[in-house]
């Protein structure tokens, strides 16, 4: 495996939120200013970052943020994994990532919820690395994740509404999702890109 997902300690407990400073995601080397602003892929490589020093697989910035704090998830080392696709495995999903600094989070989202899906994990996420053909994703398996299809009104219900994953910005599908997943007792979570009527989907992590 490529180093684009470090720090994975099987001694590391559950999923966990944590409120990041600018400092720290500016120590990772990826800065991360404003979640509205910042691309998915620099604040995924924030969070790779922040959580791989913490011994944690991965994790995900959930698009909260006041004052100088960020709120991140870090994904539990013992049902988590770190895999580095191919871009060509990830176009086998039907939803190519030809590069994470480009291509709309949604669309990430896809292909690491089909990428992850055939190798029997609930769902994943893009961390934003790559290097040459390989992009790197965090699959989370049953034990501590669950697939949801929220409603609009669901995701409205949280204060952060989500028309369409292709239009809405990730900070803030990312908040709906956090909300969304909060209310049902879960750590947090995260929307995988995939909409029919008026559902989407949501992986929520314990």
């Amino acid at each position: 495996m490529l180093a684009l997902v470090a720090g994975a300690s099987p001694a590391a407990a559950a999923s966990r939120w944590f409120d990041a400073t600018n400092g720290q995601l500016s120590d990772t080397g990826w800065p991360v200013g404003n979640t509205d602003s910042v691309g998915w892929a620099q604040a995924g490589r924030a969070a790779q970052g922040f959580c791989g020093d913490r011994g944690y697989v991965g994790g995900f910035l959930n698009g909260h943020q006041l004052g100088n704090r960020k709120g991140v998830i870090c994904t539990d080392a013992q049902d988590a994994r770190g895999l580095d696709a191919t871009t060509g495995q990830l176009l086998d999903t039907g939803w190519p990532v030809d590069d994470t600094n480009q291509v709309g989070w949604a669309q990430a989202a896809r292909a690491a919820q089909g990428f992850c899906s055939e190798r029997n994990y609930v769902g994943g996420f893009l961390n934003g690395h790559q290097l040459g053909n390989r992009r790197g994703v965090v699959c989370v398996g049953a034990r501590d994740a669950q697939w949801f299809d929220a409603t609009k009104g669901q995701l409205l219900d949280t204060g952060w509404p989500v028309e369409d994953t292709n239009q809405v910005g990730w900070g803030q599908a990312a908040r709906a999702a956090q909300g969304f997943c909060s209310d049902r007792g879960f750590v947090g979570g995260f929307l995988n890109g995939h909409q029919l009527g008026n559902r989407k989907g949501v992986i929520c992590l314990r």
